[in-house]
């Protein structure tokens, strides 16, 4: 057990981030990236966009004109793209040079649009001040295999699997949707709507 269970009070803020006044670059500006974008506004973050194809633009959310432009501008760098033949490998060495020294990165996409060995010599080196990833390239079949990643033993990476969407809140948003959507289908007005 650690801090306040074990009776430590550290009231220091050493490595804290303050949010408000500072970039977001969101690279997949679909249903989640636009989601992502509202929050982050919320919390008085200027939020730039990246994205293949022309999209409809939320609140005061700015679209880059490339991905350089994005990762040069962003103090944090938050990836929300599907698995396609474009984007597998689109985060590399090159990317990370790119970003902002002492920007963060975070993935939560596909663990096949990343290099975790360049993220990490870009996090072991401090280019990058941190990074959170629930996504990999290689990821365990099962609870009891093992977790293993280029990126595991650096103080400045998060590192958790997958599993937002196995709540039991997210399940049932997912049966909501799918009922929603058959629906729509039987009803002669087929839709693929999930948020």
């Amino acid at each position: 057990s650690v801090g306040a269970h074990a009776g430590r009070w550290d009231k220091s803020a050493a490595g804290s981030l303050e949010v408000r006044g500072k970039t977001l670059g969101i690279v997949g500006y679909g249903n989640i990236g636009t989601q992502l974008s509202t929050l982050a506004e919320a919390m008085g973050m200027r939020v730039l966009y990246y994205d293949h194809t022309d999209k409809l633009r939320h609140g005061n959310v700015e679209p880059a004109d490339s991905l350089e432009e994005l990762l040069g501008k962003s103090d944090v760098v938050s990836l929300h793209v599907p698995e396609t033949q474009e984007t597998v490998g689109m985060f590399g060495e090159a990317q990370f040079r790119a970003m902002k020294p002492g920007a963060y990165f975070i993935n939560n996409a596909r663990g096949t649009v990343f290099d975790p060995k360049a993220l990490a010599s870009a996090l072991a080196s401090k280019h990058l001040a941190g990074a959170a990833v629930d996504v990999f390239p290689v990821e365990p079949s099962s609870n009891a295999d093992k977790f293993i990643s280029p990126l595991q033993g650096l103080d400045n990476v998060i590192l958790t699997p997958h599993v937002a969407w196995a709540s039991d809140g997210a399940m049932q948003f997912l049966a909501d949707q799918l009922i929603d959507n058959i629906e729509a289908f039987v009803a002669g007005n087929p839709r693929n709507r999930v948020a």
